[in-house]
């Protein structure tokens, strides 16, 4: 009886062992979507779209020189970590616990397409 107990029991573990080591996601799927900087007055906002194997990074900024707000898109890819996006020569990283990307002093959380189209039409587009 207890060899049965064992066998049921190991078979168990490696079970719910294989079940979490799977993926329920693609790849760098939790980059996806709308972004809106933290900046009170002069927010960034950004797209993240797949383009094949990689990203498309739409980044609708305030120009630092006074003027208008600009549109940069920029190729994406995963870097060796799940949670790294290279963007450029620029790293985004995703957190998980607060669902928010973040590049040097750039913090950005979600928001709707509505609030990104709202800036992205003051913008002019820039190479």
């Amino acid at each position: 009886m207890n060899r049965r107990h064992f066998i049921t029991t190991v078979s168990a573990a490696a079970l719910l062992t294989i079940v979490a080591g799977c993926k329920t996601e693609p790849d760098g799927e939790k980059f996806l979507g709308y972004w809106k900087s933290d900046s009170k007055y002069d927010p960034d906002a950004i797209h993240i779209t797949r383009n094949g194997d990689s990203f498309l990074f739409t980044l609708v900024t305030k120009d630092p020189f006074g003027g208008g707000y600009q549109l940069h898109k920029l190729p994406g890819k995963l870097d060796d970590s799940d949670n790294i996006l290279a963007v450029g020569d620029k790293r985004v990283a995703y957190d998980e616990s607060a669902d928010l990307i973040v590049s040097g002093q750039m913090k950005a959380h979600r928001t709707t397409e509505a609030d990104y189209q709202a800036i992205a039409k003051q913008a002019s587009t820039k190479p």
